[in-house]
C-alpha cells in the first residue's frame, strides 16, 4: 500500500509533542550528576544536597535526579516493571557523535548502537543501571514508507565508528532532550490499550505481543513499552534507583484538557496540579502532563 502523504498541518506538528522532566532516583548523586552532566552534556541547576535539575543548552530541566528515598541503595536485578531508557535526542549527528565519544568515556556498560531508518541510535547504562539511548531523527522525508498510521522503524547496524568520525567539540551544556520515554511494563496490551484507548495516543508500530510504540501526529515513537525483561513483574521498590516519574508536554492546554477528560471517561484517577494533569499509568508510573 503507497504511504499517505502528511498534510502541511501534521509536518507543522511533527516536533509539537515533547517528554519533558524525567526524574530518576538517585542512590549516589554526585555520580549520576557527573555522568549526566559530562556524558550526556546538561547542566546542573538548583542542586541541593538530595536533588539537582540538569538543563540543556536551552536552559529546559530535561532530568532530575532526587536521592530523598534512594540514597545508598542498590540497583534492582531481579525483573521489575519502569523504566527501558531515557532517550535523549541531539539535532544532528555531529552532536549526537560527541555526546556518544563523551558517554563512552563514563558510561559502565555499552549496549550497542542501530540504524533505526528513522534515526541513528547508541545504548548505554547510567552508573545506576538506568537505560541510556542517545540518537538524532533523521529527516522526515528519509524515514522508510510505512502503511497508513504506521512508522516504518527497523534495526540494523550503526556505522559507529563513523558517527564518532563526526564528532563536533560541541560546548556544554548540549542542546537535546528527551525524545521519547520506553518503558518496562508488565503487560504490552493493557499498556497499549491505557496510553492508545485512555490517553489518546497512536500506535505507531507494534512488535507483536512484546513491545508497542506510541506517539501523539507523526513522530515515530514518544512512548515505547516492552516486556522483554519485565513480562508480569512488579514495580521497583520506591527506595532503589530508577524511574520516579516523567512528563509529558502536549502542542496545546486544549489537548490536554482532552486527554484529562478521556482519561476520566476512562475511570483513570486524575488529579491537577498547577495545571497539570497527574495520574498513574498501568504499571504505577507517576505521569504529568501539561502544554508546552
Amino acid at each position: 500500500m503507497a504511504p499517505v502523504e502528511p498534510t502541511e498541518d501534521e509536518l507543522a506538528r511533527l516536533f509539537d509533542t515533547v517528554v519533558g522532566t524525567v526524574t530518576l532516583r538517585a542512590s549516589d548523586l554526585g555520580r549520576q550528576r557527573d555522568f549526566y552532566g559530562r556524558g550526556i552534556g546538561l547542566e546542573a541547576r538548583n542542586a541541593g544536597s538530595d536533588s539537582v535539575a540538569l538543563a540543556d543548552a536551552a536552559g529546559r530541566t530535561v532530568i532530575r535526579l532526587d536521592s530523598t528515598r534512594a540514597a545508598g541503595g542498590e540497583p534492582l536485578t531481579r525483573p521489575h516493571t519502569g523504566l527501558f531508557h531515557n532517550a535523549f535526542r541531539y539535532p544532528d549527528r555531529a552532536a549526537l557523535g560527541a555526546a556518544v565519544k563523551r558517554t563512552f568515556e563514563l558510561a559502565p556498560v555499552f549496549e550497542g548502537a542501530s540504524d533505526h531508518g528513522v534515526s541513528d541510535a547508541v545504548y548505554f547504562r547510567d552508573p545506576e543501571g538506568n537505560g541510556v539511548e542517545l540518537y538524532r531523527d533523521r529527516p522526515y522525508a528519509e524515514w522508510p514508507a510505512a502503511e497508513p498510521g504506521r512508522v516504518g522503524m527497523y534495526t540494523r547496524p550503526l556505522d559507529l565508528a563513523a558517527l564518532v568520525g563526526e564528532a563536533a567539540g560541541a560546548d556544554l551544556p548540549a542542546r537535546c532532550d528527551v525524545g521519547h520515554i520506553h518503558l518496562q511494563t508488565a503487560d504490552v496490551e493493557a499498556t497499549a490499550s491505557f496510553w492508545r484507548d485512555a490517553f489518546g495516543l497512536d500506535e505507531r508500530q507494534r512488535f507483536g505481543p512484546q513491545a508497542v510504540f506510541l506517539a501523539e501526529g507523526l513522530y515515530h515513537h514518544h512512548i515505547g513499552a516492552n516486556t522483554w525483561r519485565s513480562a508480569g513483574a512488579p514495580p521497583a521498590p520506591p527506595d532503589r534507583p530508577g524511574l520516579e516519574a516523567f512528563e509529558l508536554r502536549l502542542r496545546s492546554a486544549e489537548a490536554v484538557a482532552s486527554a484529562g477528560e478521556r482519561l476520566e471517561r476512562a475511570g483513570v484517577a486524575v488529579t491537577r496540579e498547577d495545571g497539570r494533569l497527574a495520574f498513574a499509568d498501568p504499571d504505577s508510573n507517576r505521569v504529568l502532563v501539561d502544554a508546552r
